[in-house]
């Protein structure tokens, strides 16, 4: 089994910055410059990034709230923790002097740190790819999916070890919020846990073949947030008898996004059943 990953204060909110997509255009616009910018020509090519054919005063305004949200709330906070050098008195922005940074979010070959951020695919916020290494990080992932669901949540757990009790306190706060919440798991104590603590929730055993297999690495548990978030973990096989699995997460955002659509995939008959379920779908059926 891999050593586990400690990770020091710094370095945990660097990741948490950079979980932002935002935030990543800023580094990817400066690393491009490779000097220092003004904050106004900063947000230019920011808002040049991610707007196409706009009326001017459509751009001027994305622009205007750009600077200040670059000025009073992005530099200052991704200065803190060394991901860029900003002066606020000049207005003036640089990548790091020297890649302190512990979190690998661009690409490498192999996973050295908590999380990878592969290429994005379209260059936006909505086709991102990430990797999560460990169960306490998968965890807090997982509680985010649960937070940002705001109409369906689907998951599925293999085993009480991935079911704690803040991830069915976050799943009463998401039906209380009047998110549907669609829970399956092949252990039985699962199902029991879910059905005592979410009685709102719909709980059913998967019978999936790609979650009947036994040899690792194998699903641990997987997360699916209105069909357009998702995380997807295995986990591998303990070194030794006694030794708990590692866990590694895959997360993708987006519609279109190939992790995403290929859960979907997966899930085909049972988001069918679903839809097929609904009132909505039943009322476009006989209108």
């Amino acid at each position: 089994m891999s050593e586990t990953m400690d990770l020091d204060p710094r370095t945990e909110d660097q990741l948490e910055l950079l979980c932002d997509a935002h935030n990543r255009a800023v580094c990817d616009v400066l690393g491009e410059a490779g000097a220092s910018l003004h904050v106004a020509e900063l947000a230019d090519r920011l808002v040049a990034r991610s707007v196409d054919v706009v009326p001017s005063d459509v751009y001027d305004e994305g622009l205007d709230r750009t600077r200040l949200e670059l000025h009073h709330d992005r530099l200052p906070r991704l200065s803190e923790v060394d991901l860029v050098e900003y002066d606020p008195a000049s207005n003036l922005v640089a990548p790091p002097s020297s890649p302190t940074s512990d979190v690998g979010w661009r690409g490498e070959a192999t996973i050295e740190r908590l999380v990878t951020y592969l290429e994005t695919l379209r260059g936006d916020e909505e086709s991102d790819l990430g990797v999560i290494e460990g169960f306490e990080s998968a965890f807090r992932y997982a509680r985010k999916l649960a937070d940002e669901a705001e109409e369906e949540l689907f998951a599925i757990y293999v085993d009480t070890d991935l079911l704690e009790d803040e991830c069915l306190s976050h799943g009463e706060d998401a039906l209380e919020r009047g998110v549907r919440i669609h829970l399956g798991s092949r252990n039985g104590t699962v199902r029991d846990l879910c059905r005592e603590n979410l009685p709102e929730a719909t709980v059913w055993e998967p019978q999936f073949d790609w979650l009947n297999t036994s040899s690792y690495p194998r699903v641990g548990r997987l997360l699916l947030a209105d069909r357009r978030k998702v995380m997807f973990s295995v986990l591998e096989e303990p070194t030794s008898e006694g030794d708990p699995s590692e866990e590694v997460a895959f997360v993708g955002t987006g519609e279109d996004n190939p992790l995403v659509v290929l859960v979907r995939e997966l899930l085909g008959p049972r988001l069918d059943h679903l839809d097929h379920q609904s009132a909505d779908f039943r009322r476009e059926l006989h209108p």
